[in-house]
């Protein structure tokens, strides 16, 4: 079943899902106070600092 373009789009916590995001839709973020660095928390750019630059990634 295709979608209406144009439908409103929401997650399953009922969030509002947008087609597109633009640069507008990070306006006021600063990313030095909330991404944060890889390796620590909240864990955004990944779990170790070199990320799997010095460990492989395996599928087990």
């Amino acid at each position: 079943m295709a979608r209406e373009s144009g439908s409103a789009r929401s997650t399953e916590s009922g969030l509002p899902i947008e087609p597109v995001y633009g640069p507008e839709a990070l306006e006021g973020w600063n990313p030095a106070e909330q991404l944060g660095e890889p390796g620590t928390f909240p864990f955004t750019r990944g779990v170790y600092p070199t990320m799997y630059t010095g460990r492989p990634w395996t599928m087990r």
